[in-house]
């Protein structure tokens, strides 16, 4: 009788097994080991770690954000989809991405909020997950598409704070 682990090769072994990440605020969250490998820093990680790390901290990421990331890696399966096209065909996602899934994700965490859209950028970016960042970044760019300044101003700096320092900038001038 053989083994299964034998007749299987590497990717068997590491089919079932899970790894932990721990965000940059101590919580935890499970994920398959062969999907988390869509990540190249995990990936990475994981590859040169002699001992067998079960807990792996991702201290740039927030746990909110790292519920999406977990998401998406679940649903890819840990394989990239392709990068989406640019220029963008449409300012709508789901006409934008190859797998379908892709569009409403997106487009419900942007719908949420624009900062949880940055976040998510920042992580993709921090985690090395390249079509997540280009996936992010293409919501931006169909959420200033054919749009005026003001308005773009708005979309990228949800928080006004280009405003404030325009504003504080004129009262030290005022000031002198």
């Amino acid at each position: 009788m053989t083994d299964n682990k034998a007749d299987g090769g590497l990717d068997e072994e590491i089919k079932d097994e899970m790894v932990t990440l721990k965000s940059k605020d101590n919580q935890t969250i499970e994920v398959n080991k062969k999907y988390a490998f869509i990540s190249q820093v995990i990936k990475t990680s994981l590859e040169n770690d002699s001992d067998d790390t079960k807990v792996l901290p991702i201290m740039g990421v927030e746990m909110e954000t790292l519920k999406h990331i977990v998401d998406y890696m679940n649903h890819h399966k840990g394989s990239e989809p392709p990068i989406i096209e640019k220029p963008l065909r449409n300012k709508k996602m789901s006409e934008n991405v190859k797998d379908k899934w892709d569009a409403p994700f997106i487009d419900g965490i942007a719908d949420k909020s624009k900062q949880n859209l940055y976040s998510l950028i920042l992580a993709a970016n921090y985690m090395d997950i390249k079509a997540l960042l280009h996936l992010g970044c293409a919501k931006v760019a169909s959420l200033i598409k054919g749009q005026p300044l003001e308005k773009i101003k708005e979309i990228l700096d949800p928080n006004g704070k280009t405003g404030e320092k325009k504003d504080d900038a004129k009262d030290s001038k005022t000031e002198k």
